[in-house]
């Protein structure tokens, strides 16, 4: 303990003499100053590290939601084109199924249906899907 105290009465005589020796090329008033300025770079450059934390704490939340937006679409996009895909090999069953019997009117209803899938676009209704997604609203999907 008493090794602590005097190490320290040590470290602080080191330093006072260290003071005296720079007093000796520089005026007092000057190391005040130096000192003062010393103090403001620091504290600055602790602001700024708080700065740095806090945007990259902001950029980590929006890449975040950028990627849950992503993950969104993506469900989204693969939902509807799976229900096209089924909806047309349904379509084409159909036309298969009256080529094999000669029936031309199973043929001219799977025809009617493959026209109405692929003449409208997954897209019509894009400006209100993009609302339903970047909305509050739930999406069963």
């Amino acid at each position: 303990m008493f090794k602590k105290i005097f190490q320290k009465k040590d470290s602080n005589n080191q330093i006072v003499e260290k003071i005296n020796q720079v007093t000796d090329i520089l005026p007092r008033a000057d190391i005040f100053s130096f000192f003062n300025q010393l103090t403001e770079a620091y504290n600055q450059s602790q602001a700024t590290k708080v700065e740095i934390a806090r945007l990259e704490a902001m950029k980590e939340a929006v890449l975040l939601e950028i990627q849950n937006k992503y993950d969104l679409y993506h469900k989204v996009f693969d939902q509807i084109f799976d229900e096209r895909r089924t909806a047309i090999n349904k379509s084409f069953d159909i036309i298969d199924k009256g080529l094999n019997t000669g029936d031309k009117e199973l043929i001219a209803i799977g025809m009617q249906g493959l026209s109405k899938i692929v003449s409208s676009s997954p897209f019509a209704n894009m400006e209100q899907l993009s609302n339903m997604l970047n909305g509050n609203k739930i999406i069963e999907i």
